[in-house]
Parts: C-alpha cells; structure tokens; sequence
C-alpha cells in the first residue's frame, strides 16, 4: 500500500482504473477483470435433451427396486420397523430479538453494536465495488455476526447520472423490504460497466427490480419521487462536508475513537488494525505534554477522486 496517488490518476476516470494491476503486501500482482452485467439480454437458448429408450427406462426400473430392497433390510437389520414415529420436536417461540445481521435499509447489523462502519461509495466506481466483493462478506462474517459492528452504505455520487439514479433504485429497493436494499446493492456492482456507459439506465434498473423480486409497480412510482434524489443529494453533501474526498471511503466510530481508510483496503490488515484501534476503550488522557497521534488510515492508489465542488 501507497500513501498517495499514483501521479496519472485522473478524477473523472475512476473506471479506466479497473484495468491497473492490484498489489498487496506480500503479494504477486493480479489483474481486475471486468465482468460482463448480469441484466440479462435475452431469454438463454433451451438445451436439447437426448431421447430415453426403453432400454434406459428399464434400467431406471431395476435401480429403483434395488434401492427399495436395499432400504428395507436396512430398517429391519437396524430395528426400525415397527417403531412408533417419534414425537415432534416442540415449537420454540420466536425470538423477540432480530438476528445480529438484520438488513435495515442501507444497515446490516445491530444498532446496539459498539463499532460503526461507514461505506461511503458511488455504484459506477469501480474500485468501491472491489472493495465490497473482497472485504464485504468478510466484514459481516468477523465483525457484525458477532455483533461487533455494524455496516451502513452511504452514498457519494459524483460520476455523473447513473451514479443517481441506480443510488435512488437501491434506496427504492430498501423501500420495499429492507432485506431487498443489499441484494439490489450487489446488482447493481454486479452490473457495473465504466462510467455511464448504459449499464444503469432506466430499463435495466427495472430488470434488476425484478430479479431482487420487488413489485414493478411501486418500484418505478418510487423511481419518480423527488424526494428520493433529493434524500441522495442530501447524503452526498454530507459526505462532503465531513471531508470524504474519494470513493471508497471507509469509516469506522467507536469506542477507541475513529479511523479513515480512504482508497481500496490492499490488505485485510488494514482493516482488522482500524477495527482493534476504535474497538478498544480510548486510553486516560496523558498528564505529560506530548503531541498526539494521528489517525489510522489507509491512502491506497486505487480510489475514485472527488472533483472539486463548484461554486
């Protein structure tokens, strides 16, 4: 990991750095090879199924009353016929507690959780959706299962149009069923394809309602609400002005205070190091003078870059 930019970064291609090498400590370099939308183009062509003749029917036949003399003298060699069905195992009742990763809209996890986890990204940056298919589960499995933190995803749209508008499909999706906000998240980087490029039009971000399974219907009414763009505008600006100044941006609150990891996580150790600092209580003040240390962070070369806001 880098602790600046690579000097031909450029702030309006954050897609054209899909194509650079990715590198971590103590490993050999690997290309990130784009994928192919997952918006299906066509009904996929019916394969032909070979003809069974009689002869394949009857050794079906055969099979199948072998397995039944096999099962037989397994029940008897074993004591099972004859036996009274055992009883039902009794019903527990429902836990008055929602699991520890419960979806709640753009959060996954308990609100009670010490450690909070802010992914700010925009759905066109192609570096954000590394991040989210490297680290993502890995950061639900170690730290919101157990209920150590929780995730929440926040936008950070500045690629242009399509960055708006699949930003308000995902919020329309979590509308609908909270669970529904992250599988329409993973397709919309699933169908990630450079920078308003057609991938998030308005007809595929439809096909991908229908593949999360969401109603069509109040889906596209609420694709229409102003109120929607307006509430992603609003989270953009307040990205802004607590200083998020490239994508992905990952923000971690606790208890031992808060770390910046700015740019793709090139390792898991930068990760798992934020989460131990702000995981643990913040230490007593020192009564000697002392210049105080400066916050964990990460500056890796891959990040989508913030153009400066115009007045």
């Amino acid at each position: 990991m880098t602790d600046s930019l690579p000097p031909d970064a450029d702030a309006r291609h954050a897609a054209d750095a899909a194509e650079l090498p990715i590198t971590g400590p103590d490993a050999e370099p690997f290309d990130f090879v784009t994928t192919e939308p997952v918006v299906p183009t066509g009904p996929p062509p019916a394969a032909a199924r070979p003809g069974r003749g009689p002869a394949v029917a009857l050794g079906y036949l055969a099979a199948a009353l072998a397995g039944a003399l096999l099962v037989g003298g397994s029940l008897v060699a074993f004591g099972g016929v004859g036996r009274a069905s055992p009883s039902p195992t009794p019903t527990l009742a429902p836990t008055p507690t929602p699991p520890p990763n419960a979806a709640d809209g753009p959060s996954l996890g308990s609100a009670a959780a010490p450690v909070t986890i802010e992914v700010w990204a925009d759905y066109q940056c192609p570096y954000c959706r590394l991040e989210a298919t490297v680290f993502g589960g890995s950061m639900e499995r170690a730290y919101v299962l157990p209920g150590i933190a929780r995730i929440v995803y926040r936008d950070f749209v500045f690629l242009g149009q399509e960055s708006i508008d699949a930003a308000v499909a995902a919020r329309c999706a979590g509308s609908q069923d909270p669970g529904a906000y992250w599988r329409y998240h993973d397709l919309l980087f699933a169908s990630q394809k450079g920078e308003n490029q057609g991938a998030f039009t308005r007809a595929n971000l439809v096909t991908l309602a229908g593949i999360a399974a969401l109603d069509a219907t109040a889906f596209t009414a609420c694709l229409d609400d102003p109120a929607v763009a307006k509430a992603v505008a609003d989270e953009t600006a307040q990205g802004r002005a607590a200083g998020i100044e490239s994508t992905p941006t990952v923000r971690l609150s606790g208890p031992g205070g808060t770390r910046i990891l700015s740019g793709f996580s090139a390792g898991w150790s930068t990760i798992s190091d934020a989460m131990a600092a702000v995981s643990a209580p913040a230490p007593p003040a020192s009564p000697t003078p002392g210049g105080s240390s400066a916050p964990l962070g990460s500056s890796a070369p891959m990040a989508s870059k913030v153009p400066a806001a115009t007045p």
